[in-house]
């Protein structure tokens, strides 16, 4: 069976009043290139892309990864993208909302996530799932692109560098993962949230449920900035666009963009 003919995965496709189509694919370069290059080729919005492995994923600030790796029953990564209408209100929630529908996935088979602002979906602190989101305009049309990466199971796979800390549902489970289980919570709970940015204080309430999922609040942090700068301190809130407050002692810095490290953690 394949995971486009998954159950879970068949209900939540045929169920979304959103996504338009799904593929899945072995191996491709990018499902996030791939979901835009549908719609920039004249396909309905939304459009729904999935891959067992990336050969030329991407992260934040541009920089490059391989998930094309095997873990004990196969893939060991998912990689999700749909290329969707952008929200009508707080576009700039769309990678807060991501997170929660990946957090809500992976409670679904029963592990207990936590979120790291702005972008890492963390299990016992240890890095699991990440997000990308990316804003085009496509023949007049504002259209958000959302990956979400997954790890599902490293058992035995060997890490190196950045991903030495990083862990996977299975391994923190102590058992395989159904992927097609996870994809398909995924999908309800993406549309979900993406429903609450179209609503009036469905904002607000999405604001508030990933603050109580944010294990980045009240930690003491170091955010690397862009073009080079750095600031260390509490992260004391969210605003009202998702951006971290983080409390230098001497002043109060509202974070737009960064690599957050929590000291003493992730």
């Amino acid at each position: 069976m394949t995971l486009s003919n998954h159950p879970s995965v068949r209900s939540a496709v045929a169920n979304s009043a959103r996504i338009a189509a799904h593929t899945h694919h072995e191996r491709v370069t990018s499902t996030n290139d791939l979901a835009r290059r549908a719609v920039e080729d004249g396909a309905p919005l939304a459009q729904l892309c999935t891959a067992d492995r990336q050969t030329a994923g991407r992260g934040r600030a541009g920089r490059g990864w391989t998930d094309d790796v095997d873990g004990p029953g196969g893939p060991a990564n998912l990689a999700v993208s749909l290329a969707a209408a952008t929200p009508g209100h707080a576009p700039g929630l769309v990678p807060l909302a991501a997170g929660l529908a990946v957090a809500a996935a992976l409670r679904a088979v029963d592990a207990d996530p936590a979120l790291k602002w702005p972008n890492d979906v963390l299990l016992d602190g240890a890095k699991a799932a990440g997000i990308l989101v990316e804003r085009h305009e496509v023949s007049g049309r504002d259209v958000v692109v959302i990956g979400c990466g997954l790890d599902l199971d490293w058992r035995g796979v060997e890490r190196v560098g950045e991903t030495a800390g990083w862990t996977s549902v299975a391994e923190y489970l102590g058992r395989p993962v159904d992927r097609g289980e996870v994809l398909g919570a995924l999908l309800v709970a993406l549309d979900r949230e993406l429903d609450h940015l179209d609503v009036t204080g469905g904002p607000a309430d999405l604001l508030a449920r990933y603050r109580a999922r944010c294990s980045t609040l009240g930690s003491d942090v170091r955010v690397a900035l862009p073009g080079g700068g750095q600031l260390t301190g509490r992260a004391v809130d969210l605003d009202a666009d998702g951006l971290l407050e983080v409390d230098t002692g001497g002043e109060r810095v509202t974070v737009r963009a960064g690599d957050v490290a929590l000291l003493g953690g992730a």
